[in-house]
């Protein structure tokens, strides 16, 4: 009889487990670009940002071949600078071409110029825009691709797109020819989906803000990770909720998040879980170089537009801040929209805060800079509202305190004490100024953005009706720009907001 005897090794070697199959992954990811396609000032330093120097960064993550990469972004790609509007995104999504990312989501800014250009947009693109929960009324179909499917190596990985249930009041007025769904069951029905083809790891890239990702990673477990946007949140680490990472940057390409994973396949549910993650967001200061290939790409673009950017328009004869317009009575804010009420002969003006989006320094004021603190192509509407109405939109107001949606006016001088609306009066001077009367009928302008109920505002005009004017607001803010020459304009006192019994919520933390 023969003997077989197994050492003691080979013992232990065959009634030990197999090691778990593992997944290295890295995730390098943006959010809210807004067109900063150059460097920019950022926290008293030049030389930020900027896609050439951005492409640094990226080869350099990738040289790392222990991981499987993915570059993603969270949407808001568009608009922001007069280079990146004025060429309605076409260059931010070829310069992404070229740092080769592999998906996008649909933030509500790329719906600014239109639903038509937004759409002529995707065969610029080597990569997938993605949208899951925003439908054509009239095609019956998504937007956009949903989600995509992308191979690396052996592996699978599932990656949804979604943008904020309330694009319809954040963008472009004829975006609500579209429906949004609520994102959490479009999301989980897609990543159970995704499960069941077999893809190993599900991604949402959300544009729909911080804390409705976190809503979004608690009520589907089913996902891995979320890398969000809208909300322009800079975290020190990413949120785990359950098994879910939650990462975000904030914005204008000031950071590249690198998120590098390691996931172990459970042998009994067969899904990958995540044991290990180290999560950088590098900065992209002025000492890291930039890419001279794209930098010359850009730049040669950029120099056609600098001849219009550069013509001088008047003259500011103080420095104008936006710091504060979504908070209280702002000198910028006053000067468009008295401005506005001068070039379209209305009673009122109502403008968002949000509508206000950089600085005016002291000096020659030049085309570029109007692009820079009116970005959004919007035209003005002249309406007739009863004071009622009126009324109705300055209480809307508060709920708006510190939000884009906060109110500033020509026309009205108005007080509120304490979040609540405590009187509003008709004219500027204050030795003549009227109290509203409820039943009186006003012409009133506002861009078409407000006069849709944007920002959730109680109107729904018709902003190519009767009250459509042709007068896009930066040409029109140009136009009395250039004949007045000098631009001056101080606190009147004509949006008094006060705290009493209260603390002032736009102090808090």
């Amino acid at each position: 009889m023969r003997r077989y005897t197994l050492s003691l090794a080979l013992v232990i070697t065959l009634l030990s487990p197999l090691p778990a199959e593992t997944l290295a992954l890295g995730i390098m990811h943006t959010n809210d670009h807004h067109g900063h396609l150059m460097p920019f000032r950022h926290d008293g330093e030049d030389g930020w940002g900027g896609v050439a120097r951005r492409r640094v960064a990226i080869q350099r993550n990738r040289a790392d071949t222990s991981y499987q990469w993915l570059l993603l972004d969270a949407g808001d790609v568009f608009q922001g600078t007069p280079i990146s509007n004025l060429l309605t995104g076409f260059l931010d999504l070829e310069c992404m071409n070229q740092m080769g990312y592999d998906a996008m989501a649909l933030g509500n800014h790329e719906f600014d110029f239109g639903y038509d250009v937004l759409r002529s947009r995707f065969a610029d693109v080597n990569f997938r825009l993605l949208c899951a929960n925003v439908i054509d009324r009239e095609r019956g179909t998504s937007v956009a691709q949903p989600f995509a499917v992308i191979r690396r190596g052996a592996y699978r990985i599932g990656v949804i797109g979604l943008t904020t249930e309330t694009l319809a009041g954040e963008t472009h007025p004829k975006v609500k020819e579209s429906i949004v769904a609520y994102p959490a069951p479009v999301v989980a029905g897609l990543a159970n989906y995704l499960r069941g083809t077999g893809c190993d790891i599900v991604i949402v890239l959300s544009h729909q803000g911080y804390g409705r990702d976190l809503a979004l990673a608690a009520a589907v477990p089913e996902l891995d990770v979320i890398v969000g946007g809208h909300t322009h949140t800079q975290l020190d680490e990413p949120t785990r909720v359950g098994d879910v990472l939650v990462t975000q940057t904030n914005g204008w390409g000031r950071y590249l998040g690198v998120l590098r994973m390691i996931f172990e396949r459970d042998d009994e549910t067969q899904r990958f879980r995540l044991v290990a993650h180290q999560n950088e967001y590098q900065p992209m200061s002025p000492d890291l170089p930039e890419d001279e290939g794209l930098l010359a790409f850009i730049a040669d673009y950029d120099r056609r537009l600098q001849e219009e950017m550069g013509r001088v328009v008047a003259t500011a004869l103080r420095d104008f801040s936006v710091e504060e317009v979504r908070l209280r009575e702002n000198e910028l804010a006053n000067l468009v929209a008295d401005a506005m009420r001068t070039q379209t002969e209305a009673d009122i003006v109502l403008m968002n805060g949000g509508n206000f989006r950089a600085p005016l320094a002291a000096g020659p004021v030049t085309a570029g800079d109007l692009y820079a603190v009116l970005p959004f192509d919007n035209f003005m509407v002249k309406v007739n509202l009863t004071g009622a109405k009126i009324r109705e939109c300055l209480e809307y107001s508060t709920n708006q305190y510190g939000d884009g949606g906060f109110l500033q006016v020509s026309g009205l001088r108005l007080h509120y004490r304490d979040g609540v609306l405590v009187s509003a009066l008709v004219g500027s001077d204050p030795a003549t100024a009227v109290p509203l009367d409820d039943a009186a009928t006003y012409s009133v302008v506002m861009t078409d953005f407000l006069a849709i109920g944007g920002d959730g505002f109680p109107l729904a005009e018709d902003p190519y009706g009767p009250g459509f004017t042709g007068l896009e607001q930066r040409a029109t803010f140009s136009t009395w720009a250039s004949a007045q020459r000098d631009l001056n304009s101080a606190l009147d006192g004509r949006v008094l907001v006060e705290w009493i019994d209260m603390a002032d919520p736009g102090l808090a933390d």
